[in-house]
């Protein structure tokens, strides 16, 4: 595996990545006012056909989000980020949707080292810098410092303020037994965005899921309930208001209740689950897609009180399972409406 990543190395000192159009992503990203439509997705291997990219484009939104596993690196022949990233770069529709998108995300196991990899993964400082790289990160951002790719952005206009929370849950994994997903450093960090927040509606993006049920042969966060319970505290304690959660990793999608938590998870882009799994599936959540998908956010206001729309997006290009809810101020959840 050293091996591997010593020739993507030294592969990506040869390549340099095209200039996509004349603005860069955080000019974008910068320019955007009032978020009305996110979209988000996860499980993209580089080399299969990839059909969502055109609707996505057509449904407009002002943001785009990447759940994890941008690239599958370690489904190659040979082992070769920088030429996973590059082929992914160079793909003609998502390269359109990117010159004209803002695009931001965290990674999973696949763009990160390898399929369940965690945080003893060698070089994964290396396979920080190339998912950045590949996001078109500023050089100056603390994340090409920092340990670990988690982040936020605060977006949108005064009175519909929104945050977008991005975790990473495989840098730190199975490194600290008392915080086995996030490690401390990245809990104390998540609890200070949670404490200073004034945003009006937030979105917590994690690769893995993190309310729903767990699933035999895979991975998520009630495999490790201590941190689902930290996180449920952390909501207690601080109440952020409008909070959701986008996951992916698990090859289909979903929208769901658990804890009293809102999730949306999309997975599965250009690969999705075996059908003989889809009858389990079918019972454990409320509102399930088993084909290729994305999922679309439309943000609509009552004053100051977020309303969502959620749709599962497919190849059709028509909205699925669509679940609207509005905000519950009182009781500090969503309601679905």
């Amino acid at each position: 595996m050293a091996k591997g990543f010593a020739l993507y190395l030294l592969l990506f000192s040869l390549f340099s990545f095209p200039a996509w159009s004349q603005t860069t992503n955080i000019e974008r990203l910068n320019a955007v006012g009032d978020i009305t439509r996110i979209a988000f997705g996860s499980c993209n291997d580089q080399n299969d056909p990839q059909p969502l990219w055109q609707d996505l484009q057509k449904t407009n939104p002002d943001l785009f989000i990447w759940g994890g596993d941008v690239i599958y690196a370690d489904w190659e022949a040979s082992y070769n980020m920088a030429a996973s990233y590059q082929k992914q770069l160079l793909h003609q529709d998502y390269l359109t949707f990117r010159s004209k998108t803002p695009i931001i995300g965290t990674w999973d196991d696949h763009d990160y080292a390898w399929d369940n990899a965690d945080g003893t993964a060698m070089n994964k400082k290396a396979s920080q810098k190339m998912f950045l790289d590949f996001l078109e990160e500023p050089e100056t951002s603390m994340r090409r410092i920092q340990e670990g790719v988690h982040t936020a952005y605060d977006l949108g206009v005064e009175g519909r303020k929104i945050k977008v929370i991005l975790l990473d849950n495989r840098y730190f994994k199975n490194l600290d037994p008392n915080y086995p997903i996030l490690g401390k450093t990245q809990w104390d960090w998540l609890e200070s965005q949670f404490k200073t927040s004034k945003a009006d509606l937030h979105f917590v993006v994690t690769g893995l899921p993190v309310f729903s049920p767990l699933i035999p042969y895979t991975e998520e966060w009630t495999e490790n309930f201590k941190e689902v319970q930290r996180m449920l505290d952390l909501i207690n304690k601080y109440k952020p208001k409008g909070i959701m959660f986008l996951t992916g990793d698990k090859h289909f999608a979903a929208i769901s209740q658990n804890y009293g938590q809102l999730e949306f998870m999309s997975s599965g882009m250009t690969h999705v689950t075996q059908q003989r799994t889809w009858w389990y599936l079918g019972k454990k959540y409320p509102l399930t897609y088993f084909g290729l998908n994305y999922g679309l956010i439309d943000i609509s206001w009552q004053g100051s009180t977020p309303k969502l729309r959620l749709a599962i997006r497919g190849t059709s290009g028509r909205d699925i399972n669509p679940a609207n809810f509005i905000w519950n101020k009182s009781k500090n959840k969503w309601d679905w409406l």
